[in-house]
């Protein structure tokens, strides 16, 4: 199925662009459309919480989205995830996942013992450590979660550099872990590399999601 338009979400640029790398892997000939609202993160800093307004903003953006057409919507950004955990399937008429919906359902599915999650800054690293940690406690299930963050990942690098900081954080890591999990969309671009340098499983959020959202929109009827 490729005759599909995909909504991708976006507070920040740096995540567009895997994203809409996963999804062209999984719907060839598809149509990415971007709706980006570039303040929605440093409001977010500044107001220290996800306040009313905040929250209308992403929820504007998705209805958008539905009403310009969107056979499915991807949230790029975690902190902003919670905004497609309200939204409900029967009414939309349309699939809406967060950033790490569907890469925490998978990262549960593995039932590892130790999980190693990398991201470039302290907010998402504690924001994505608290929201896997539910999601394992939903599941019913135990494991330790372990951040690393490596600030030098948190500018725009090219792709074979930022694997490079990635790697050189990760195996300073002593503890053991059974999967690594990358917190933020615009760390996903070194997840093929990372693959290639460690043995246990490199997960990511838009390749994961995209795989997602095909398998729900291939399985509803158009």
């Amino acid at each position: 199925m490729n005759d599909v338009k995909i909504a991708l979400i976006s507070a920040t640029p740096l995540a567009i662009a895997p994203a809409a790398s996963a999804v062209g892997a999984v719907f060839p000939n598809s149509t990415v459309w971007n709706l980006l609202d570039d303040r929605l993160l440093a409001d977010l800093g500044q107001q220290g919480e996800m306040t009313a307004p905040l929250a209308a903003r992403m929820d504007t953006l998705i209805d958008s989205a539905i009403a310009g057409g969107a056979d499915g919507v991807l949230l790029t950004c975690s902190q902003y995830g919670v905004r497609a955990d309200h939204r409900d399937l029967a009414a939309d008429g349309v699939v809406v996942f967060s950033a790490d919906g569907p890469l925490f359902d998978k990262t549960v599915s593995l039932s590892p013992a130790n999980v190693l999650l990398v991201a470039s800054l302290e907010s998402a690293a504690a924001d994505s450590s608290a929201r896997l940690e539910a999601a394992f406690a939903a599941a019913n299930k135990t494991t330790s979660i372990r951040s690393v963050v490596v600030p030098a990942a948190a500018k725009p690098l090219a792709t074979d550099e930022l694997a490079d900081h990635l790697a050189a954080a990760i195996a300073e890591v002593t503890e053991p872990y059974d999967v690594v999990v990358l917190a933020q969309y615009s760390l996903a671009p070194a997840a093929e590399a990372l693959r290639t340098r460690i043995t246990v499983p490199v997960l990511d959020g838009p390749s994961v999601a995209a795989a997602s959202l095909r398998d729900v929109i291939e399985a509803s009827p158009r």
